[in-house]
């Protein structure tokens, strides 16, 4: 069975496998301000590259050239340390130069030559050809000291697209044979486990790529692929490995977090633990995770904790909470007094006189504060708006006019003022990517909480009971950010609120100001999260009925109050993303 598979691959690896191109030469020359490595070949072949690092490495595979015995050449020059060549495939001769730096390269088919050139930074050089150096000449035989010249990382995976096809059909084939066939095909090392070894398969696959074909015919056969960081592909039985917890041995182990909270990481690594035999613990004072569990799920904690254990960012969040307040008020009254000195008088806007000797003089004595009403002879008092002056006016103007002994006395008042009130407060914080921060500056305002409670024991009645509340006021500032690149995402809330005591007996009455939003920004960005205008416009004309209703003249007998109060509230927020 197995030389009907080699027929198998051999046939797919495509036409002419064995007899394709060949290799000819290697260059390596100076081109103006760049180094290009050409690689000589006598046919036709396709090229496709890739780079690596650490170290830094261009790889170039040939596809349709016959094989080669692997060399490799010590350059030396133009930014190229090494050059290696080596069958990758039946038909795929792989190409890998060691450069000094990961640069930017180009590569370029043409007939007879694939040429890769890259910026050279290290000046002019000699040219290099394999051909007539000394340091050129195959590598000797690999031994322990002198390992073999074929790449030393396993070949990364080509694209469904461009992977060779493969058609097999095994009948009760032992699985060792099987994995041999795919081990040949991909020049890749695959090794059983001692639960698969007694295993046979029996499947035909037919054109697929060896990777989706090996993985099919495994999971048919309930097995399972695990490639080791060495490259190496370890096939395993699928049930023994569900098991193999119960029956591996328990280890504890001690990880030391360094960037976040132990505590943290509690319930990341609870997920991962073997069920009902592992277990995690934190401790605060040294801030470490001691985890025990079998090797095989401490080695899938590892990676875990490493990855979750990063420095993060800090992120300052600085914010500016405006308000302004612009009171406008302007008032206009005209009020009469109309008195009679020896009569009735109303002496609510302005002292009275009263003539008792009947001398026709007012002295002071005469003064009164008191109402005056006759109750026999003719008499008559008045007054007009008197109820309804203006307070603290800026301007008073005060007229008599006496009618025998009747005096007129008119008050003509006015008030224009305007009152502004601007209120900001700038919190700034700074916290750890992810967290939430939250400042305050203000007071806590207590609240009496009364409870009237249930009915006393015995019929008696209920016993109030009281409590405290507290209200937190003042500027508070709540974000969590998220930093995403060069930019912030906040969860923000900003508040301004004060406590002022209410008119009646139920206690304060609390004035708030505030946004909750979620923002993006840029790194240093400032941006209006909330804003707010109240605009509030009363209006208020009393006088004398029907007088105060006269074109042009009404104005003469009524009091108008205007008043505009506008509030404009403006909360601004600007992140920086803190630099190590």
């Amino acid at each position: 069975m197995i030389s009907v598979i080699a027929l198998s691959l051999a046939v797919l690896a495509g036409p002419g496998a064995g007899e394709g191109a060949a290799v000819t030469d290697l260059r390596v020359r100076p081109a103006a301000d760049r180094t290009e490595i050409v690689i000589g070949v006598d046919g036709e072949v396709t090229a496709t590259h890739f780079a690596l690092v650490g170290p830094n490495r261009i790889v170039i595979d040939l596809i349709g050239v016959a094989p080669v015995r692997p060399t490799q050449y010590n350059v030396g020059r133009g930014g190229v340390q090494k050059v290696r060549v080596a069958q990758f495939d039946q038909d795929i001769v792989r190409v890998v130069i060691e450069v000094d730096e990961s640069l930017a390269y180009e590569v370029d088919e043409t007939d007879g030559h694939v040429t890769l050139s890259f910026q050279n930074h290290q000046g002019d050089f000699e040219p290099w050809s394999s051909a007539g150096l000394q340091s050129s000449a195959p590598q000797p035989a690999a031994t322990d000291a002198n390992p073999p010249a074929a790449p030393a990382v396993a070949p990364p995976r080509l694209p469904a697209a461009q992977q060779p096809l493969i058609t097999v059909t095994f009948t009760e084939e032992p699985v060792a044979n099987v994995l041999a066939a795919f081990a040949e095909f991909a020049n890749r090392s695959i090794v059983p486990s001692a639960d698969v070894k007694a295993k046979v398969i029996t499947a035909e696959v037919r054109n697929q790529p060896w990777e989706i074909a090996l993985e099919a015919i495994l999971s048919a056969n309930t097995m399972i692929a695990r490639e080791m960081e060495n490259g190496v592909i370890v096939v395993e039985d699928g049930a023994s490995l569900a098991q193999r917890p119960n029956s591996e041995p328990l280890i504890t182990r001690q990880y030391s977090i360094v960037y976040v909270s132990a505590d943290s990481l509690v319930s990341a690594v609870q997920g991962m633990l073997s069920q009902g035999r592992g277990r995690v613990t934190a401790n605060k004072s040294s801030n470490t995770l001691l985890i025990s569990d079998v090797p095989s799920v401490l080695a899938q904690i590892d990676p875990l904790i490493q990855g979750l254990d990063q420095r993060m960012p800090q992120v300052n969040i600085s914010a500016t909470i405006a308000f302004v307040d612009r009171t406008t008020l302007e008032q206009l009254g005209v009020s009469y007094d109309v008195k009679d000195s020896r009569g009735n008088q109303f002496n609510s806007r302005v002292t009275g006189f009263i003539d008792e000797n009947g001398d026709g003089v007012f002295s002071p004595d005469e003064a009164t504060d008191d109402d005056v009403v006759l109750l026999g002879g003719n008499s008559i008092a008045a007054l007009g708006n008197a109820n309804f002056p203006v307070p603290s006016p800026a301007l008073q103007v005060v007229t008599s006019l006496v009618l025998g002994r009747h005096s007129l006395i008119t008050f003509l008042e006015a008030l224009q003022s305007v009152t502004l009130s601007d209120i900001q407060a700038k919190p700034t914080v700074t916290v750890i990517n992810h967290r939430e921060a939250q400042i305050q500056v203000g007071q806590r305002t207590p609240i009496r909480v009364l409870d009237l409670g249930a009915q006393a024991g015995g019929g008696g009645a209920a016993v109030p009971s009281a409590t405290v509340d507290y209200q937190e006021t003042g500027v508070i500032l709540r974000v969590t950010p998220h930093v995403t690149g060069e930019q912030v995402l906040l969860d923000i809330h900003a508040e301004r609120s004060d406590a002022v005591p209410a008119s009646s007996d139920i206690g304060f009455v609390f004035t708030t100001q505030n946004a909750s939003t979620q923002v993006l920004l840029q790194d240093g960005e400032t941006t209006v999260i909330g804003g707010l205008t109240i605009t509030e416009k009363s209006r208020v004309r009393t006088g004398i009925p029907l007088l105060m209703d006269l074109p042009v003249l009404g104005a003469l007998f009524r009091n108008t109050r205007e008043q505009e109060n506008k509030r404009d509230l403006l909360i601004m927020v600007t992140p920086h993303i803190v630099r190590n």
